[in-house]
């Protein structure tokens, strides 16, 4: 899990500074405005089309609902100018078979894309993200939300997560920490304040080990 996470860490950090340059939108604005104007240009229906589709052809599973899973699955897949899926690949995936249904999705957009000219235009990444009704938690990296119905109780906000995060690091319980960050990341794969953390608790662990191992040499 921990080598995944530091994966999906290189790639968004990535990416994240490289539209950082631009001056007068976010990062997240820059991102979204980009895949919009992409999917206008190449999808039948253009980037609302897109969504009416995605929203009707996706629901969350009754276990994924029960344990509280809230989360923006990142899929990058190309479309050739003749309108062929390729390579079709999912990062920080959420598991109890939703990403199965992300993946299916995708797949049933064939037939439904505009041919092109130059190959510029056939690369995508589009982040979606499930969340249930009435949890707290940043939806602003998302490109498609799908909210489902919550399983009969509030499931826990990202806010809860991060008073966890800092209440583990002052004890130097980075394992909890690090537990508490994933859920974050899951969340939020492009937040990079999370990452910081991440690394901070990585940090904290090895100062840790280091003490410890000092001390049963003693």
């Amino acid at each position: 899990m921990h080598k995944k996470v530091f994966f999906l860490l290189a790639s968004l950090l990535f990416l994240s500074h490289f539209l950082f340059a631009q001056n007068d939108v976010t990062t997240s604005e820059f991102r979204l405005s980009h895949l919009k104007k992409l999917m206008d240009y190449r999808f039948v229906g253009g980037y609302y089309g897109f969504e009416s589709r995605f929203l009707k052809a996706v629901k969350y599973t009754d276990e994924a609902r029960q344990n509280c899973i809230v989360g923006i699955v990142i899929v990058s897949f190309d479309v050739n100018c003749n309108g062929e899926i390729t390579d079709i690949k999912l990062r920080n995936p959420l598991g109890y078979k939703m990403d199965d249904q992300v993946s299916a999705f995708i797949k049933s957009t064939r037939g439904h894309w505009n041919k092109c000219q130059n190959s510029q235009f056939t690369h995508f990444e589009v982040p979606f993200m499930f969340t249930l009704e009435g949890t707290k938690t940043n939806k602003s990296n998302a490109a498609f939300v799908y909210e489902g119905k919550n399983p009969g109780y509030a499931c826990l906000a990202d806010s809860y997560y991060m008073e966890k995060i800092e209440k583990a690091i002052k004890k130097k319980r980075t394992e909890k920490a690090r537990g508490y960050l994933e859920t974050l990341i899951h969340r939020d794969p492009y937040n990079t304040e999370y990452y910081k953390l991440l690394d901070q608790v990585i940090n904290l662990s090895g100062k840790d080990k280091k003490q410890t191992d000092k001390k049963e040499k003693k």
